[in-house]
């Protein structure tokens, strides 16, 4: 192909550009040799390499991990005259990004991100050829400008401005328009190619996000998708009039699932097993009928262990040698408290790992097994054929374990086989549904155990919460409120003044959620004496806090606020998952660190 400089189309930084070419190519070449970057040997065999393929130099080397795509794009940049951007510095709303098609934003692979009266800007990740530039100035009918951008840039925002999965459905939508045409059912052998590569785009996507949830939701007009991430729900954009074959997509989950696609009036449930890359996930569906058609759930579930060490959950350096300790005791009962969605099974995990050693045996009984650990029994229960958690305890005594998990403690009876284990020289770890660790206790009172007996084997709770971390790459700095900042200096005087906080921004690397991950809130409530002596006396659950707060309890307000000073999360988020407990207002503060 012949090198091109054209004068009529011009980049962000004005002037002439160069297109994608050979020449272009081989110029890049060069300057890496001379650079240092490659040798002349290679860069020979990597041309040739390239002739043969006909694949760019420049796709060759990323592939091969020879440069990085930083390094490729400053250099091009420098040599094309195409200014090379991070998407974060732009804003484009939607009204600017309809100018360009879905189509031709697919075909091309470019972004709008600017425009003015006379002109265009338009994200690309690779440097464009004049016929694909041409294409688009007849297209657009405005001069085009462009700036380069990293790949996985340009992927998120395509998908966050036009859609998952555009290029899948794309001709289905298109004559998806006649009411038969969309109550066509699928078959195994008369699926559309389109949808199940949509349905596998939106299952890859979600486990890219780190997705625990897949929601689609139909609606008379339009068909919702939303993936909950970081534990909050967030829309994910579907290209325009995927609501036509909303019918096609849920008969290709239940294809992949091995359920009857032919029913639509009752609740199905069912399990998809998918591989993506070297990691196995089981996709657990359960599909409901709604009024403008059914609606699906997919709970996203790696097979391979993938809980966190200890030190990764988010504990303090004050809260790690409590935990430690705790882990080291020979029996006894330590509970995990809170919420749904809290995280409490990753501290199950964590806590096991760590104790996990070649003189220990250790036993689980879990619904379900979300992670798969080497060297522990894990058991499944069963509750349709009466496998439940108090007669797998049961059965699990008479293996003489030196640690049991238990999933979670629902009922009487299994709360009565967790205390005599614990009683027994057992080290017994499980969960229960408490807002804060005080509460713990009351809720074990509440089952049918006698106070005396939780006093004996109780011996730690951790009530935690999930929190979003702040995405680095677009925070901004913001001032909380009086009265919030008061609050913090109640518990920390010495960090409120020399702090910055933080507010959530949004950009491509965080989804444009201004959050990238969670870490935990801890609130360790460690039993001693006095606090077993209430116990006996049954006092109330905010008495025994207020006792154990004296005594030092880091509650989840306070270390959220910790979290906030280290510049971790956002108060927002602290407010969200921690409410203010007015005990530890009564008077001075105590138990505060710095």
């Amino acid at each position: 192909m012949a090198e091109h400089t054209v004068h009529g189309l011009e980049s962000e930084t004005e002037g002439p550009i160069r297109y994608a070419s050979d020449g272009l190519m081989a110029e890049l070449g060069r300057v890496l040799a001379e650079e240092g970057i490659i040798s002349s040997q290679a860069l020979s065999d990597y041309l040739s390499r390239s002739s043969l393929t006909g694949e760019p130099l420049d796709r060759l080397l990323l592939k091969e991990r020879v440069v990085t795509e930083e390094e490729i794009l400053q250099r091009l940049a420098v040599l094309t005259g195409i200014s090379f951007r991070s998407l974060s510095e732009y804003r484009p709303d939607s009204a600017l990004v309809n100018r360009v098609p879905a189509r031709a934003a697919l075909k091309y692979r470019v972004l709008p991100v600017a425009a003015d009266a006379t002109s265009m800007t338009l994200a690309v990740g690779q440097v464009p050829t004049r016929e694909t530039a041409d294409s688009l100035r007849l297209l657009l009918g405005v001069p085009i400008r462009f700036i380069l951008c990293s790949e996985a840039e340009l992927v998120r925002s395509i998908k966050h401005f036009y859609g998952l999965g555009a290029e899948a459905l794309d001709g289905m939508i298109r004559t998806a328009v006649a009411p038969e045409v969309q109550e066509t059912d699928l078959s195994e052998d008369g699926t559309d190619p389109g949808v199940l590569r949509f349905v596998n785009q939106l299952i890859a996507e979600a486990i890219r996000m780190e997705a625990t949830d897949v929601h689609i939701e139909p609606f008379e007009n339009k068909l919702r998708v939303r993936y909950r991430v970081d534990g909050v729900l967030q829309n994910i954009p579907v290209p325009q009039g995927v609501e036509k074959v909303q019918k096609a997509i849920v008969s290709a989950i239940k294809i992949l699932a091995q359920l009857n696609i032919a029913e639509r009036r009752k609740p199905h449930d069912g399990r998809i097993k998918v591989r993506l890359g070297e990691e196995e996930f089981d996709l657990r569906v359960s599909i409901l009928p709604t009024r403008f058609g059914e609606t699906v759930d997919l709970r996203i579930l790696n097979r391979k262990s993938m809980f966190i060490d200890l030190e990764h959950l988010g504990l303090k350096p004050s809260q790690m040698p409590i935990v430690e300790s705790l882990a080291a005791l020979p029996h006894g009962i330590i509970l995990i408290t809170g919420p749904t969605g809290s995280g409490k099974t990753t501290t199950l995990y964590a806590l096991l790992s760590r104790l996990n050693k070649e003189g220990v045996k250790i036993i689980t009984a879990e619904d379900p097994i979300e992670y798969q650990m080497e060297g522990i029994s894990q058991i499944q229960t069963h509750p349709e054929i009466g496998l439940t958690f108090s007669t797998i305890l049961r059965s699990i005594l008479r293996h003489n374990p030196d640690i049991i998990l238990v999933g979670e403690i629902r009922d009487r009876e299994t709360a009565q086989i967790a205390v005599q284990a614990a009683l027994t020289g057992h080290l017994v770890f499980s969960t229960l549904h408490t807002n804060d660790a005080p509460s713990a206790i009351v809720r074990l009172v509440d089952m049918g155990i006698e106070p005396y007996l939780v006093s004996s084997c109780l011996e730690g709770v951790l009530a935690q919460r999930l929190v979003r971390r702040l995405c680095v790459a677009c925070r901004t700095e913001q001032i909380p409120s009086s009265e919030i900042l008061e609050e913090i200096r109640g518990y920390y005087p010495d960090r409120v003044d020399k702090a910055k906080f933080y507010r959530a921004g949004g950009c491509p690397v965080c989804n444009f959620t201004g959050y990238k991950g969670r870490v935990a809130l801890f609130e360790i409530m460690v039993m001693d004496d006095e606090l077993r002596a209430m116990v006996v006396r049954q006092e109330s659950s905010a008495q025994i806090r207020k006792r154990a707060i004296e005594n030092g309890l880091i509650t989840l307000r306070q270390d959220g606020w910790s979290s906030v000073l280290d510049g971790v999360t956002t108060v927002e988020e602290v407010i969200r998952v921690a409410r203010r407990v007015e005990a530890a207002f009564s008077g001075p503060v105590l138990g505060a660190r710095k």
